[in-house]
């Protein structure tokens, strides 16, 4: 038959089959048999409710068709739970259970038979379906997204044999949500959950900015016990003028402040939330103290007069119950910015932090227009950052405001492609958003060609979602994603995180030479860094067999009171392995136990996500890295 004869059409693939029916027929033939027949009966009726059509059958397995993906996808829902239906009842002698996986794609139509790619991946995700579960391909997923109620599990890529798929699973029960290893480093919600640290590393560090919602005491008190770090309250401004108008200038102090202080690694801040709720309830120090695990304090008032303005601040460790800085700014308005900067600095070098941090907000605040965009703007990294519905929600309005005027800021652009992650962690929107983060860091570069950030962010999105830019073949691809990494080196950022950003990209892309020199860069700017310079640096070299210095610097992580946590626990990650790579396995095996100790439920996946490995696009190297740490005595 010729190619021209050949009968091709896109359809909709449903395939299923009993799990375990050889046990079955071994242990009962004739009760499975009778049984079988049964569930037949259930399913050719629901086809055709559905307007299905069985093209093949094989004993326990049948293949159909539909003319839509929503018709399969409810067919295949009423199937599963009428199965499980009747194995509740005495009428199932037999108990059988069934997988079901839908596909949409190119098929050869053969007769009454349908052949092809199409059939084989629906076949595939029947194969990766839990017993009694549904899983589908992407098309069927974006196909049914919003035309039906049902929730699904994102699977990210999956290969079985040789078809490679993106896979979902529908959930029936909270029962069926789990997660399973992907086969390649470009699936989207795995990609964007690794972004989502990424941007939490570029804004703050390893500095926390607490909300009631996401934090508990005992959170907070463990964290402030594995570190040298103060807690820090900013409480709401007074407005002592008679204008009630005036308010609004407070609170926009407040939260300059709050927003400022939390830029810094050393610092742990409550939120304006928390803040406004302690004001309301009345606490006295002793129960902020307590009911908080605050040491610091800061109140202050403004006095507004026309264009002129009394500002007064006191600072008080209420641990010690004294007061360790107060004082008075007049100033005029259009001077107000260099006031609250002075207030931080002066806090920041009572408390004894180091600015070494980022850029200062002088630079940042140079891309806005209007003074009130700024504001906005650091408003609403802290409360993105929150990782908290409300938070998110809140600052997306912020945003919002900010385009109105503001439509092609370079520094909004490059925070608001990292905002997608923070929305789709909270439900706002689909994990699939790296088309978004590609077109708004896209127009970062060009409205902000000097910004160092979004060619760092485009290197890293090229790599891990290369679909996402048609315009280039693939070696075009990898020598763009290059220039990229390379432009967002030389622009020379001083800033410590866009460092650090810029030093990823490179060894993203494969510039390991110049992504070292970068990292020992990050260093030199900021002896005391956030601990993500150190986890990143130290796993570059752990993945190039520099385990000398990568051990070093994994023991300063693991050791040094200035970090905590994640941090710690990715350096013992990265000790580990190299012990074991050097024969070292009773060592390895006391590291282990230190990891454990610091997190009893810890996991290969949550150890790789706290040593960082995003960096990495070597999946053998990654596979390498999961088996020696599971051999270690990691839990798989």
């Amino acid at each position: 038959m010729s190619e021209e004869e050949i009968d091709r059409k896109i359809t909709v693939i449903f395939a299923t089959d009993v799990v375990g029916y050889s046990k079955h027929m071994e242990a009962d033939e004739s009760g499975t048999v009778k049984n079988l027949r049964a569930c037949e009966k259930i399913l050719t009726g629901l086809f055709e409710k559905h307007k299905g059509r069985l093209f093949n059958t094989g004993g326990d397995s049948f293949l159909a068709e539909f003319p839509s993906a929503v018709s399969a996808v409810e067919c295949a829902v009423e199937f599963q739970k009428a199965i499980k239906e009747r194995n509740s009842s005495e009428e199932a002698s037999v108990k059988l259970h069934f997988r079901i996986g839908i596909n949409s794609g190119d098929v050869i139509k053969e007769k009454d038979n349908l052949l092809g790619d199409g059939v084989n991946i629906a076949a595939r995700l029947e194969a990766l379906a839990q017993s009694g579960g549904i899983t589908v391909s992407k098309a069927i997923y974006d196909f049914v997204t919003g035309k039906t109620k049902y929730e699904f599990n994102d699977l990210g890529i999956q290969k079985v044999k040789q078809n490679e798929f993106h896979a979902y699973d529908i959930i029936l029960n909270p029962n069926q949500k789990r997660k399973i290893k992907t086969n390649r480093s470009n699936n989207p919600r795995m990609l964007l959950a690794l972004f989502s640290l990424i941007a939490m590393a570029i804004v703050i560090g390893t500095s926390f900015y607490f909300t009631k919602e996401n934090r508990t005491k005992k959170d907070i008190k463990q964290l402030i016990s594995e570190s040298d770090r103060a807690m820090v309250l900013v409480m709401p401004f007074e407005n002592r003028s008679d204008d009630s108008a005036d308010d609004q200038l407070s609170k926009g102090m407040t939260d300059i402040i709050i927003s400022s202080l939390s830029g810094y690694p050393r610092l742990l801040v409550q939120s304006s939330n928390t803040s406004e709720f302690i004001k309301k309830q009345g606490y006295s120090d002793a129960e902020i103290k307590e009911n908080y695990l605050v040491n610091y304090v800061l109140k202050g008032s403004n006095q507004i007069s026309g264009n002129k303005i009394r500002t007064t601040v006191e600072l008080s460790d209420i641990v010690k119950q004294k007061i360790i800085w107060s004082e008075k700014y007049d100033f005029e308005l259009t001077d107000i910015f260099e006031v609250q900067d002075s207030i931080s600095s002066k806090i920041l070098n009572k408390l004894q932090v180091k600015l070494t941090m980022d850029q200062s907000f002088e630079e940042t605040r140079k891309y806005f227009k209007s003074p009130e965009n700024w504001q906005r703007y650091l408003k609403a990294n802290s409360l993105w950052l929150t990782f908290s519905l409300e938070g998110v929600k809140e600052a997306g309005l912020l945003f919002d405001e900010i385009f109105k005027t503001e439509p092609n800021n370079p520094l909004v652009l490059s925070m608001y492609a990292w905002y997608f992650t923070a929305q789709a962690s909270v439900g706002l929107r689909d994990w699939n958003i790296s088309g978004d983060m590609v077109s708004v860091a896209k127009r970062a570069v060009k409205y902000g060609p000097e910004l160092s950030d979004g060619y760092s962010l485009l290197a890293g999105l090229m790599i891990k979602q290369p679909q996402e830019f048609p315009e280039y073949n693939d070696e075009e691809m990898k020598l763009v994603a290059r220039e990229y990494a390379i432009k967002a080196a030389d622009l020379n950022p001083r800033g410590i995180i866009s460092i650090l950003a810029a030093a990823n990209s490179l060894f993203t892309v494969g510039l390991f030479e110049k992504s070292i020199e970068n990292y020992e860069k990050a260093l030199a700017v900021a002896p005391h860094p956030p601990a993500n310079v150190k986890l990143n640096y130290s796993m570059a070299l752990m993945y190039l067999e520099n385990y000398e210095k990568a051990n070093k610097l994994a023991t300063d992580l693991s050791e040094n009171e200035q970090y905590f946590g994640g941090s710690q626990l990715g350096g013992l990650g990265i000790k580990t392995f190299i012990a074991m790579q050097t024969g070292q396995k009773s060592e390895a095996k006391k590291l282990v136990e230190k990891i454990v100790e610091l997190d009893p439920n810890i996991n290969w996946n949550s150890l790789r996500r706290a040593m960082k490995t995003f960096i990495i696009t070597d999946d053998e190297f990654l596979e390498k890295l999961q088996q020696t740490l599971i051999k270690a005595g990691i839990p798989a």
